[in-house]
C-alpha cells in the first residue's frame, strides 16, 4: 500500500510515467517536425502579401475557417470527420486559459464544467461528467482519481497544454467503453514524435490573475540532434482566495507545480521501416482548498474551517512505434490488410491524495497505483473500395486504497482488458465521385473489481467481487451533398461498469459534504446514442450543427436520501452532520442540440462573428413516469466578435446561460425547508430551516462579458506575445448549477488576466 504524507514538500521530485494511447491515428497526426512559434510567424509574414493579393481577387473574401480538426485521438480530419469534434490551440487557447482544463474548454459546443472550487473543476459533455467523460494527456489516461468525486481535481495544468481536443458524445467509446459523454485530450507532446527543428529552442510564459492575486509560470526547453530529440518543462502556480462580487470565497486558494521531461529516438530509417522509441516522466503536486461556506453561512456537512486537498501524481511512460516505408502508398488491391504502422505503449502512475481539516487533521487519504498498456496496429486494404483500419488491445490494473479517521471509501483492485477494431471505408466510387465515408468500430471489454475490505454495514451488504463484460460498437457515415456541405450520423452502443466507489463506499467524504453509501448490487450501465449533424464551409459562413439522443439503461447516480415522514434530508447517524447520498440506478434519457457558426464580417479583413450554443435535457424513470435528471446544465451560449491579424488580435463577446428550473421535484416536507439560507437564519441553529440538497434547487440565469487584446512581434529569431483578457466583465453574481454548494457559494467575479510568452 502506498505511503502517505499529509503535506506536499516542495523538494518532491518526479519518479515515473506513461504510454501511447488508444488512438487510431495518433502516429500519423504529425508527419513533419513541429515549428516553433517564431518559425510560424515568419511563415505568416512570407505568406502575407500573397494572401492579401488573393483576397483582392476574391473581392469580399471568404469565410473564416473553423480550422482543420487534426484530432490526434481520432481517425480522419477536416469537414468529413465522422464524429463531433472541436479543438482549442494558439491564440484562442491563450484567450481561454483558466486554472483548470474544464474551465478552459467550457463554452465550446456541448461542453460546460462542474465546479467544486476553482481547482476541483471537471468537464461536463452533453450533461455527463465524472467517469463518463474520459480525460487524456497525449492520448493516455491521467491516472488520478478526478472522476470519482466532484472535489477531486484533474491533474493537468492548462498552461502546459499546446492543444486541447474534445470528442463529443458516445462516439468517444473507441477510447474506452465508459466514455459515454465524450473525450478530452490534452496535447503536450511529452514524448517527442518528430525530429527537432534546431539544437535548442524554448518557450517561457507567465500569467497573472486579479480575481485571486494568482500567477503561473511556465517554461519549456526542447531540442536535439539527428534522430535524438528531447524536451523538458513545467509550470508553477499559486493563487489566493477567489473574490466574488459580494465578498471573498474562503478556502479557495491553490499552489502547485506540474513538471515533465521526455526523450526519444525519432525517424530511425531501416530497410524494414521507420522506427521511433521514447519515454517521459511527469511529476504533479498541488494543494488546494474546497470551499463550503460564504458570508457566514456553512453548507450542511461542510467545514467552517475549510477542507484542503494535497495531491501528488508521478508517472512514467514509454512508447515505441514502427511505420512501413510504403505506408503512404495506395491501398493494395486485395482484401487482406497491409500493415502500415504499429504502436506499443506502457504506463505506470503513482497517485496520492490527502483531505485535511483545520489544523492539518487528516480525514481521508487516498492512494492509487495504476499500470496499463496497449498495442495498436494500423493497416490499409481494399474491399472493392479503399479501407483504412486499426486494431489492437488494451489492459489496465488499478490498486485503489483509502485510509483515515473518517473515510467511507473502501479499497479495491480493478483489472480490465479490451480488444478493439475500427475501419473507415471510402465509398466515393460507389456514389459517382461524391465524397462518402463509412466508419465502424467494435470493442469488447472485461472488468473485475475485487474489494479488499468485505466488512458489511447496515447500509452496505453482500460485498463481493464483481465481474463485468460486454461488447460495444459504433457506426457512422458522412456524405458530401455538395462542395462545402456535409451531412453525417453516428450510432453507438456503450457500456460502463460501476466504479469501486459506487459499489463499496460506506461513510463520510469530507470535501463533498456528504455521507456516501455504495451499492454492491449495481449493474453495468448500457448506453445507446445517436448523433445527426451537418457541417458547412462557405465563402462567408461555416460551422456545424448537431442533434443527439442518448438512452441509458441502469444509469448510476447519487441519490440524496430524504425522510419519508418529514421530507427533510437524511443525516448520517453518527455525527448528524452530513447529508446521506446512496448509489442508485434507473433508466435515463438525454437529448439535446449544439452548434457553432462563424461568419466573416464583410470588408473588414480577418474579422469574424463566432457563436456557439449548447442545450441538453435529461430525464430518469420514476416508476411509470419520467422525472428530471438532477445536475443537468442549463442552455448556454457564447457570442464573440474578434479580429485576428498577424500582429494584433482583438475580441469581445458575451457568455450567457438561461435559468435552470427543470430539477427533480423536492420531497414533501413537514417543517421549513429552503434552497437559500441567510446568515441570520444560519445562526439560529436548531430553529433554522433545513437546506435542501442542491439537486432539488433551481438556478438563475446569468450574462457575462468577455474581452481580450493580444500583440505579438518578432525580434530576430525570438517571438514575443502579450495577451490581456477580462472575464466576467460586468462582475456578474452567478452560481454554477452543478455545484453542491451553489446555495451558499458564488462563482468568481471580474477577472483581469495578463499573459506574456517568449519563444525562440
Amino acid at each position: 500500500m502506498p505511503q502517505f504524507r499529509s503535506r506536499l514538500a516542495p523538494w518532491q521530485q518526479c519518479t515515473v510515467a506513461v504510454v501511447v494511447a488508444f488512438c487510431p491515428a495518433a502516429a500519423t497526426a504529425q508527419l513533419q517536425p513541429p515549428k516553433s512559434r517564431a518559425d510560424s510567424l515568419r511563415a505568416d509574414s512570407l505568406r502575407a502579401d500573397s494572401l492579401r493579393a488573393a483576397a483582392r481577387v476574391r473581392g469580399a473574401g471568404t469565410a473564416q475557417q473553423l480550422g482543420t480538426v487534426r484530432v490526434t485521438a481520432t481517425q480522419g480530419s477536416g469537414i468529413g470527420l465522422v464524429r463531433p469534434t472541436t479543438a482549442l490551440e494558439g491564440r484562442e487557447l491563450d484567450r481561454r486559459r483558466a486554472p483548470s482544463i474544464a474551465a478552459t474548454i467550457a463554452g465550446e459546443p456541448g461542453v460546460t464544467s462542474r465546479s467544486n472550487g476553482p481547482m476541483a473543476t471537471q468537464p461536463v459533455i452533453r450533461g455527463l461528467t465524472g467517469d463518463r467523460v474520459l480525460v487524456l494527456e497525449d492520448g493516455q489516461r491521467t491516472g488520478d482519481i478526478a472522476t470519482t468525486a466532484p472535489d477531486h481535481a484533474v491533474t493537468i495544468d492548462p498552461m502546459t497544454a499546446r492543444r486541447v481536443e474534445v470528442v463529443r458524445g458516445p462516439a468517444g467509446l473507441l477510447f474506452g467503453s465508459n466514455s459515454l459523454g465524450g473525450v478530452v485530450n490534452v496535447v503536450r507532446d511529452d514524448v517527442p514524435t518528430a525530429r527537432a527543428a534546431r539544437a535548442l529552442g524554448g518557450t517561457f510564459s507567465g500569467q497573472g490573475e486579479s480575481v485571486n492575486d494568482g500567477g503561473v509560470l511556465h517554461g519549456q526547453l526542447h531540442g536535439g540532434t539527428g534522430a535524438l530529440a528531447w524536451r523538458a518543462g513545467g509550470s508553477w502556480r499559486t493563487a489566493g482566495d477567489t473574490r466574488a462580487p459580494r465578498g471573498v470565497l474562503p478556502f479557495s486558494d491553490v499552489r502547485g507545480h506540474d513538471a515533465g521531461a521526455g526523450i526519444g529516438l525519432v525517424d530511425l530509417v531501416t530497410e524494414l521501416g521507420t522506427w521511433r522509441v521514447g519515454a517521459a516522466v511527469r511529476d504533479v503536486a498541488s494543494s488546494y482548498g474546497v470551499p463550503g461556506s460564504f458570508g457566514g453561512v456553512v453548507l450542511p456537512g461542510a467545514h467552517d474551517g475549510g477542507v484542503y486537498v494535497d495531491l501528488s501524481r508521478r508517472s512514467v511512460r514509454g512508447d515505441a512505434s514502427w511505420r512501413a516505408n510504403d505506408a503512404e502508398s495506395p491501398a493494395p488491391a486485395r482484401w487482406w490488410p497491409r500493415f502500415t504502422q504499429a504502436n506499443l505503449s506502457s504506463q505506470f502512475v503513482r497517485f496520492e491524495q490527502s483531505e485535511l481539516e483545520r489544523g492539518g487533521f487528516v480525514g481521508t487519504r487516498f492512494g492509487q497505483l495504476m499500470a496499463n498498456g496497449d498495442l495498436l496496429v494500423q493497416y490499409t486494404r481494399r474491399a472493392g473500395v479503399p479501407v483504412r483500419g486499426s486494431a489492437g488491445g488494451w489492459a489496465q490494473w488499478r490498486d485503489f486504497r483509502a485510509t483515515g479517521s473518517f473515510t467511507g471509501t473502501r479499497p479495491g483492485v480493478l483489472r480490465g482488458a479490451a480488444l478493439f477494431a475500427m475501419e473507415e471505408w471510402e465509398l466515393d466510387a460507389l456514389f459517382g465521385g461524391r465524397a462518402v465515408r463509412l466508419q465502424w468500430g467494435g470493442r469488447w471489454d472485461a472488468t473485475s473489481i475485487v474489494p479488499l475490505d468485505s466488512t458489511e454495514t447496515a447500509l452496505v451488504r453482500d460485498v463481493r467481487t464483481r465481474r463485468f463484460s460486454a461488447p460495444t460498437g459504433s457506426l457512422g457515415a458522412t456524405v458530401a451533398l455538395r462542395p462545402g456541405f456535409v451531412l453525417g450520423m453516428s450510432a453507438t452502443r456503450a457500456f460502463r461498469p460501476p466504479a469501486i466507489e459506487e459499489l463499496f463506499s460506506a461513510g463520510p467524504h469530507l470535501a463533498t459534504y456528504a455521507y456516501e453509501v455504495g451499492n454492491p448490487q449495481l449493474r453495468a450501465e448500457r448506453g445507446y446514442g445517436l448523433d445527426l449533424f451537418a457541417r458547412f464551409q462557405q465563402r462567408r459562413v461555416n460551422g456545424e450543427v448537431a442533434v443527439f439522443s442518448t438512452r441509458l439503461a441502469d444509469y448510476i447516480y447519487q441519490r440524496p436520501l430524504v425522510d419519508s415522514i418529514t421530507g427533510a434530508p437524511v443525516r448520517d447517524r453518527r455525527l448528524r452532520r452530513y447529508n446521506v447520498y446512496q448509489a442508485d440506478q434507473s433508466d435515463a434519457r438525454l437529448y439535446g442540440a449544439e452548434g457553432r457558426v462563424v461568419i466573416t464580417v464583410p470588408r473588414v479583413t480577418g474579422t469574424v462573428l463566432d457563436a456557439t450554443v449548447s442545450w441538453v435535457q435529461g430525464d430518469q424513470r420514476a416508476g411509470l413516469a419520467w422525472a428530471p435528471l438532477p445536475a443537468m446544465p442549463p442552455l448556454r451560449s457564447r457570442v464573440q466578435l474578434r479580429r485576428d491579424g498577424r500582429a494584433w488580435s482583438v475580441s469581445a463577446g458575451l457568455d450567457a446561460a438561461l435559468r435552470q428550473r427543470r430539477v427533480p421535484p423536492a420531497p414533501a416536507a413537514i417543517g421549513a425547508v429552503t434552497c437559500v439560507l441567510s446568515a441570520s437564519e444560519a445562526v439560529r441553529g436548531a430553529g433554522a430551516p433545513s437546506l435542501l440538497p442542491a439537486e432539488f434547487c433551481p438556478t438563475e440565469g446569468w450574462v457575462q462579458g468577455q474581452a481580450s487584446v493580444s500583440r505579438r512581434w518578432l525580434m530576430g529569431r525570438q517571438l514575443h506575445e502579450i495577451t490581456t483578457a477580462v472575464d466576467n466583465l460586468f462582475n456578474t453574481d452567478w452560481r454554477d448549477h452543478l455545484w453542491r454548494a451553489k446555495q451558499v457559494a458564488p462563482q468568481p467575479g471580474r477577472n483581469l488576466r495578463l499573459l506574456y510568452r517568449w519563444s525562440w
